[in-house]
């Protein structure tokens, strides 16, 4: 694919993106789309078939990135809190961000007839982020006091308590998002949590 075209399928999903967060699945037409991007209609039907696939490629990408934040900050630095204070700070940077919220609450309304929508976010976002955590777990080494030995059952405790209480109001619109101060507490606070139920008796 040539750097032109590459850069129509960014602006393609770039509009759509916007659209569909603003508007909802629903009250968004191709055409409309394609005037936004702005691309020909022929054209927008060359990369994507349908508004089904289009919105499918708009979760993909943010899941990706959701992914790549989550992929990229786990990494061992020598220090187990550090480590995984960053671990879950670019976590729920990207899950408490507006849009991403936004998609949720898009991808929720739309399940009744698009019901595979669901299983591609979680195939390629939630997955991906577990699979991380899990390698990270992993490669802790007992000397550190604290020790994984169901490491998939602890990946999926730690996304739980950054996604409890905090996320369902914000997913619900009791409250906008979290500040970058409330995040960091909520980091620092989970992590301090998730350590202390893994911390080895001897």
């Amino acid at each position: 694919m040539t750097q032109l075209s590459d850069a129509k399928r960014d602006a393609i999903l770039a509009a759509a993106s916007r659209m569909f967060l603003s508007q909802g699945y629903s009250a968004v037409s191709m055409d409309a789309i394609a005037e936004a991007a702005p691309v020909s209609k022929p054209t927008l039907y060359n990369y994507f078939p349908g508004k089904p696939a289009l919105f499918a490629a708009v979760v993909g990408q943010v899941c990706e990135r959701l992914g790549a934040a989550v992929e990229a900050a786990a990494t061992d630095d020598g220090d187990l809190r550090a480590d995984l204070e960053a671990i879950a700070r670019a976590y729920v940077d990207v899950v408490y961000a507006p849009d991403c919220l936004a998609l949720y609450r898009a991808i929720i309304a739309e399940l009744g007839h698009f019901p595979e929508l669901g299983q591609l976010a979680y195939e390629s976002g939630a997955i991906p982020i577990k699979h991380a955590i899990v390698r990270y777990l992993r490669g802790v080494p007992p000397a550190s006091g604290v020790r994984f030995p169901r490491a998939e059952e602890s990946a999926r405790v730690l996304i739980g308590l950054l996604t409890g209480d905090e996320f369902h109001r914000c997913l619900l619109g009791l409250a906008p998002t979290l500040t970058p101060r409330e995040r960091g507490q909520l980091v620092k606070r989970m992590v301090a949590r998730f350590i202390a139920a893994h911390r080895s008796d001897d």
